[in-house]
């Protein structure tokens, strides 16, 4: 028999748009990523098409929502945005390919959240946690030591600030972005071009330009509202990273 890889905490519509959704938790003994540490992924999927279909088509709105960072829409020119960092055809598809083999165990709330259980947990290693119901986080995470998590859906009318402000960071791509977040309530998690730190902001403690002096997983400060402390700032490392800098300094 092969071995269950991680459980289905969610398959439904998704928040988004309606289109058919599977949130995956993924890694429970921690991943090995060096910059995040022992942190237990989550995946949140199309789970009626393959996650590389999804970005190439601009199917990926249902997970993704109106990020600016999806290929999709730095391909057809509705954003100027550096693309997302995520290798989709690696680990995104590994997970998804997983899944449509049977080797995740489909589990109900209350069963993940005592599996969780004093562990880290990223929401969201790629999608947007907004895509699935908050409630079904908030149960999953009920037991769990820490919980990190990123959207750019805030500004949604749907969008529930006081149930997902202790959840997640807001994802900001600019000053006026992060003071509109926190008009709203969020605490921001901002990517900037070049280093670029704020009033009322600090490097992120795992970035370069801080010395990766910690992982995700002994750093607390993206758990949203649930702790008090600044915001956070990371220097773009995206694929042309270094190009926009230059550009910026040149204009």
């Amino acid at each position: 028999m092969s071995k269950i890889l991680g459980y289905i905490a969610y398959e439904g519509p998704s928040e988004i748009d309606g289109s058919p959704i599977v949130v995956i938790v993924n890694k429970i003994d921690g991943s090995d990523n060096v910059k995040t540490g022992a942190i237990v992924q989550t995946f949140i999927l199309r789970s009626d098409i393959s996650p590389i279909d999804a970005l190439n088509t601009g199917a990926d709105v249902s997970i993704c929502g109106d990020c600016g960072h999806r290929p999709y829409l730095i391909k057809t020119g509705e954003s100027d945005e550096p693309p997302c960092y995520v290798n989709v055809g690696r680990s995104v598809r590994a997970v998804y390919d997983a899944y449509k083999r049977g080797r995740y165990v489909k589990a109900d709330p209350a069963t993940i959240a005592r599996i969780l259980a004093g562990k880290i947990v990223r929401l969201g290693t790629y999608g947007d946690p907004f895509a699935a119901p908050v409630a079904m986080w908030l149960k999953i995470t009920r037991y769990a030591a820490g919980h990190r998590g990123y959207t750019h859906q805030w500004n949604r009318p749907d969008f529930d600030v006081a149930a997902w402000a202790p959840l997640v960071m807001a994802s900001a791509d600019n000053i006026d972005q992060a003071a509109h977040a926190n008009l709203l309530g969020m605490r921001v998690f901002r990517v900037s071009i070049g280093v670029d730190v704020q009033a009322g902001e600090a490097s992120c403690p795992a970035s370069r330009e801080a010395g990766a002096r910690a992982t995700c997983a002994k750093c607390t400060l993206c758990s949203g509202t649930s702790i008090q402390a600044r915001d956070i700032v990371i220097a773009d490392h995206a694929t042309g990273h270094t190009r926009r800098v230059i550009r910026l300094a040149t204009a």
